[in-house]
């Protein structure tokens, strides 16, 4: 079964957000959470984990992730805006390299919530920077370019599942295939990474998995 994402408009009451950035080389630099009620350093981040929850307050300051080792002419900070869709219970903000923003990133909010990303599902984004297929189970979906993501929810008991991705244009040039163990006990958030040579066409996967039956 496919679960469909759903936004509104921008928040302006507190909420708690985490931060995820995509890699080492993003989690390495220094960021901050600009809002309402100031300037938070955000002295957590690891591309393997979850951040701390960090309380947003945006009042009429619009919540921005902040760029502390980067400056504009006149040294200010520079910074990337955070929408908040409202109705949002536990906001994840992944933070993406972009080298075409003069901060150097991008970020991408998702609900968090097990409500709307439950346990037993499959979350993909999409980092790889062309659409792709995703053949999982029994559902074979689209997703667009990044950044961009996915939930898939396999349902049923405990078993082995494939996973395969191709694009559309080529359905028999397999770009990632392998066998995954489905449990309803976890969830797993997957980002979807060109290889690391520019000559392959080859997708890597890095999975970052939660089990409801841990303690944070």
């Amino acid at each position: 079964m496919v679960l469909a994402l759903v936004g509104f408009g921008n928040v302006a009451e507190a909420v708690s957000i985490r931060f995820l950035p995509i890699n080492g080389e993003v989690s390495a630099r220094k960021f901050g959470l600009q809002d309402g009620k100031g300037l938070t350093e955000l002295n957590d981040l690891n591309p393997k984990k979850r951040s701390k929850a960090y309380t947003c307050s945006p009042g009429d300051v619009p919540a921005t992730l902040v760029a502390l080792d980067r400056e504009r002419p006149g040294g200010n900070p520079l910074s990337v805006e955070i929408v908040l869709p409202a109705g949002m219970e536990s906001p994840l903000v992944l933070i993406f390299a972009d080298t075409e923003h003069r901060s150097g990133v991008r970020v991408l909010v998702l609900e968090d919530a097990s409500t709307r990303f439950p346990w037993g599902s499959l979350r993909f984004v999409n980092a790889a920077q062309k659409p792709l297929m995703i053949r999982c189970d029994k559902d074979t979906v689209a997703i667009a370019e990044s950044p961009a993501s996915i939930d898939l929810q396999p349902g049923g008991e405990a078993r082995n599942i494939g996973v395969q991705l191709f694009s559309e244009q080529e359905p028999d040039a397999i770009l990632y295939s392998a066998v995954w163990e489905h449990d309803p006990n976890l969830r797993k958030l997957i980002f979807i990474l060109s290889a690391g040579d520019p000559a392959s066409k080859e997708l890597n996967l890095e999975i970052i998995p939660q089990d409801k039956r841990a303690k944070d």
